[in-house]
């Protein structure tokens, strides 16, 4: 049995973030008992609600969720899942609440509580604007004067970090694109994949109305994290990217991929061209 299990069970979580302090913890979440079993070890992840790369909206939980849970189960480790804000799961991670956070992008900083695994799919950060605005920009600098939409807790690309932006945070892409619409922000950094999700998905109200402007801010990689604190970490992370390996030479992983529609993903695609 996991730490991280027995602590859910035992502990209240005190892990709202507030749209003021930026992922302060002010407020408590209880955090529902996972039935565990008993003959191989479990893992406790979190992530937040993410579609179209991890949702319980979507078949197999989506392609991160069911990349994870495939090389996991290869590799004889059962896993529990729980959906969370990403701030709040951030802080369920840091306070040990947690074994593995799913989808994380590679930050220094993130190394002080998590180890990284292996890439599982690559994706491109863009700005989106309303189809009416006249906003073009060649440079950060350019940026300035708009008021930017971006995620609580999303590690954003470092050169839109260091440029001293105006921007403003909500709990999830949803939520930015529809301050979007209303012309609550000028701007909003999402990663391309959300967007088409969102904009295209039967009945939205973004269709036709908002558009990606000027290239993509950065490339990032999607890593599963396992939390430090355990005293396995090493172990848990050796037995994952081996399996992740090994998924992929036997074709299974690149089944998963086109089951969701990612088997054009580019850094799986420059992956099978560099092993041939």
């Amino acid at each position: 049995m996991s730490l991280a299990f027995a602590l859910m069970l035992a502990t209240v979580f005190s892990v709202c973030c507030s749209a003021d302090n930026g992922g302060a913890i002010s407020g408590q979440v209880a955090v529902a008992s996972i039935k565990k079993p008993i003959d191989k070890l479990s893992l406790v992840s979190v992530s937040n609600d993410y579609p179209p790369f991890y949702s319980t909206n979507l078949p197999s939980q989506g392609v991160i969720y069911h990349l994870a849970q495939a090389v996991f189960q290869h590799a004889g480790y059962p896993l529990a899942h729980r959906y969370y804000p990403f701030a709040r799961a951030k802080a369920i991670m840091k306070k040990g609440g947690a074994d593995v956070i799913l989808g994380v992008w590679y930050r220094p900083s993130r190394e002080e509580w998590i180890a990284f695994s292996t890439p599982l799919l690559s994706v491109n950060v863009v700005l989106y604007k309303r189809v009416d605005s006249q906003i073009d920009f060649n440079t950060m600098a350019d940026l300035r004067q708009y008021r930017i939409g971006i995620g609580r807790g999303y590690a954003n690309p470092e050169a839109f970090q260091n440029a001293t932006l105006k921007t403003e945070a909500a709990s999830s892409d949803a939520v930015n694109l529809r301050k979007l619409l209303a012309g609550r922000v000028d701007l909003v950094l999402i990663c391309e994949d959300v967007a088409r999700y969102l904009i295209e998905r039967p009945g939205s109200e973004y269709r036709g109305k908002l558009e990606p402007v000027g290239d993509p801010l950065s490339v990032e990689l999607f890593h599963i994290g396992v939390a430090k604190h355990l005293p396995n970490a090493q172990k848990i992370l050796a037995d994952f990217n081996q399996s992740l390996a090994e998924l992929h030479r036997s074709g299974e992983l690149s089944k998963i991929l086109a089951s969701h529609g990612f088997e054009h993903n580019a850094y799986w695609q420059q992956k099978s061209q560099s092993s041939q």
